[in-house]
């Protein structure tokens, strides 16, 4: 066993990665041996066909239309295969009839139907992170999404549907909006049951904020771009916003 975390030891000091024993080393040189790894794109045949909405299409205004959306792997019915959850964003001139998270169930022969409908997981925003979790250990896996706007609980039935519990689990937010970026469940308290961590990004108001070539670093090489966080201050709106940890009330 000692041998083989000398070794262990080493190898991770050979790939760079450091210890509070050993230096850096430069990652050894390429084997030389044939990588024959190939992917192909099977999305359409799939039945992965609706597009991911977000922001404009020949041009973005704002960062936010700029930063797009997330998925997940989830076995939603308990059927032992794995279906697909996929985010989406809209437009800020409008919701487009498409612009809807979509859940994907496995038919399990290499293609997926569109349940979203059926599921009551239909819904129309800023979508930015999705966590899968278990949080109310009934057995079946449930959704938390992350959103520019109001964060969305989405509870598992148990019946191949959904219901946003987002409110009445106290996850509602009144205050100004909040651009919420990523999230995770843990039971950091070691009680049995599952909490939930929530990053955000900056305190976005999109009435106040610059457009391409408002400001100096709304500008690239003196072509007008999206503007970076800092213009936010500019703008005069907070350029942080906290995280938030949630605990388990249950």
């Amino acid at each position: 066993m000692l041998s083989l975390c000398a070794a262990a030891s080493r190898a991770i000091g050979q790939q760079g990665v450091a210890s509070r024993d050993l230096k850096a080393q430069p990652a050894p040189p390429p084997s030389g041996r044939p990588f024959n790894a190939r992917f192909t794109d099977i999305a359409q045949e799939a039945g992965l066909r609706a597009p991911i909405i977000y922001g404009g299409v020949e041009s973005k205004k704002y960062i936010l239309e700029a930063n797009g959306c997330g998925c997940a792997f989830i076995d939603y019915d308990n059927d032992g295969w794995m279906d697909i959850f996929l985010l989406s964003g809209t437009r800020l001139e409008g919701d487009p009839p498409e612009a809807t998270n979509r859940l994907y169930k496995n038919n399990r022969d290499g293609s997926f139907t569109d349940v979203t409908d059926k599921a009551g997981l239909r819904a129309v925003g800023w979508a930015n992170a999705v966590c899968v979790a278990d949080y109310n250990n009934d057995g079946s896996d449930d959704i938390f999404c992350t959103y520019f706007g109001q964060n969305r609980l989405c509870g598992n039935n148990g019946d191949d549907t959904f219901t946003d519990v987002t409110k009445q689990d106290g996850l509602w937010e009144d205050g100004p909006p909040r651009w919420g970026a990523g999230c995770a469940f843990l039971d950091y308290d070691r009680d049995g049951h599952l909490d939930l961590f929530v990053s955000n990004y900056i305190r976005l108001h999109l009435q106040h904020a610059p457009v391409p070539g408002q400001n100096s670093t709304c500008n690239w090489k003196g072509v007008p771009v999206n503007c970076s966080p800092a213009d936010c201050r500019l703008a005069g709106t907070s350029s942080t916003t906290t995280t938030g940890m949630v605990r388990s009330r249950t």
